[in-house]
């Protein structure tokens, strides 16, 4: 099995719109460190795997579609859902790229993948999987547990790794919506944090899991680049040790497989009694809470949650995208919206991506619905939906076609 990495930086001029926010109101003045696209082929035989990683709020089924027709093999493009970076489209129920983010994304991508195929060199993987403490927590209300599961794939010999793969479900917002930075957010900084711990010369590639009801809203201690920095260090100095502590080897040299779907799913329609009753109660928490209140900034987002759910329309359906690559003893879920925290447990054995090869929304299991907030009620998604999406995945793990 081979295995290889190449980066390519997105620069976004001063007086680029963001995205992630729904309360953001100024454009980008400044960059903390320019946005990159990141690859990760994996290859054995004629097959190859490639994961594009790029630092955006999402990715939408158009630039999907174009960063396929450039890039040869099984390509899966996942967005680390920053929300520092430049608005690229991306919606609830999906969205359409700006042409010149299109184009932009796509020439990257390309490049990086070019890069990642050139410098692929034999290795032995393995998989790690653990805990995080301390570094994000689901983020509704604060019930003390403050640690999420991860995922890290290691690559290269037995000493130092050739690179890593780190599958982090933590919503990579640390800066606020009146920040108008350009940044990668947690997930870049873990990036470079567990980089410089590993010592050599490995690549690191931190992609976002299921984080559709995690984030630091209870972790963190204030939403600066310090801050993020400081959670991002205890990330690393985790994730560093549970990559030195002995993985589950696996190899692709039986071959590569890989199945995908497209699931048409109901949109949901809210009660208009109900989302009025909800928004006298969101209103209500609010009373006598200080500034900079977690509990406000989840009332204050509950509150956007029931604007949107009131405006919704069009479509019948949302189409979720969903795919599966079995790596030989490896295998790997994506899925197209913000899966909740428990569908990772529904993918086990396997390692789940968010964000990846399209952008429906958020993806709350059904239990979610009995407490709605933010997440559940922007979700265009009836509450089966997240079962159903597990279904395809499943079936899509157990009959792949070889050959990418």
């Amino acid at each position: 099995m081979r295995a290889g990495h190449g980066s390519v930086p997105l620069s976004v001029p001063d007086g680029t719109p963001l995205g992630g926010y729904a309360a953001r109101v100024a454009p980008s003045d400044g960059t903390l460190a320019p946005l990159r696209v990141d690859c990760v082929s994996i290859a054995a035989g004629a097959d190859r795997f490639l994961l594009v990683v790029a630092e955006l709020a999402g990715v939408n089924t158009d630039l999907v579609t174009e960063i396929r027709r450039r890039v040869d093999g099984e390509v899966w493009i996942c967005a680390t859902h920053t929300h520092s970076g430049p608005d690229v489209g991306t919606r609830a129920g999906g969205g359409t790229t700006p042409d010149a983010w299109l184009t932009a994304v796509a020439d990257a991508a390309a490049e990086a993948a070019r890069l990642a195929v050139a410098s692929e060199a034999e290795c032995v993987a393995s998989h790690h999987d653990g805990m995080l403490d301390g570094v994000g927590s689901r983020r509704g209300a604060d019930d003390g547990d403050r640690r999420v599961p991860v995922d890290v794939l290691r690559f290269g010999p037995a000493g130092a790794p050739l690179g890593v793969l780190a599958v982090v479900p933590v919503h990579p917002t640390v800066l606020p919506a009146s920040s108008s930075v350009v940044s990668g957010d947690l997930t870049a900084w873990i990036r470079d944090e567990l980089r410089s711990r590993l010592g050599g010369s490995p690549w690191v590639v931190v992609a976002t899991g299921a984080a559709g009801d995690v984030s630091t809203r209870w972790t963190r201690t204030a939403q600066t680049a310090d801050e993020g920095r400081r959670l991002a260090g205890l990330a690393a100095d985790q994730l560093a040790t549970l990559v030195a502590a002995p993985g589950r080897t696996w190899s692709a040299d039986d071959g590569i497989g890989a199945a995908r779907a497209t699931l048409p799913l109901p949109v949901r329609h809210e009660d208009r009694d109900r989302l009025a009753g909800l928004r006298t109660e969101f209103t209500d928490r609010l009373t006598g809470l200080a500034d900079g209140d977690p509990a406000g900034r989840a009332a204050v987002t509950a509150l956007q949650g029931v604007d949107a759910a009131a405006g919704r329309s069009g479509d019948a359906t949302v189409p979720l995208e969903l795919a599966a690559v079995r790596l030989g003893g490896l295998t790997l879920h994506g899925i197209g919206g913000e899966p909740f925290l428990s569908l990772r447990d529904s993918a086990t054995p396997s390692v789940l991506l968010g964000y990846a090869n399209g952008y429906a929304g958020y993806l709350p299991a059904a239990a979610d619905f009995a407490t709605p907030g933010y997440e559940v009620l922007i979700s265009p998604f009836r509450p089966d939906a997240a079962e159903r999406a597990a279904g395809v995945l499943r079936d899509l793990s157990t009959d792949p076609t070889h050959g990418g």
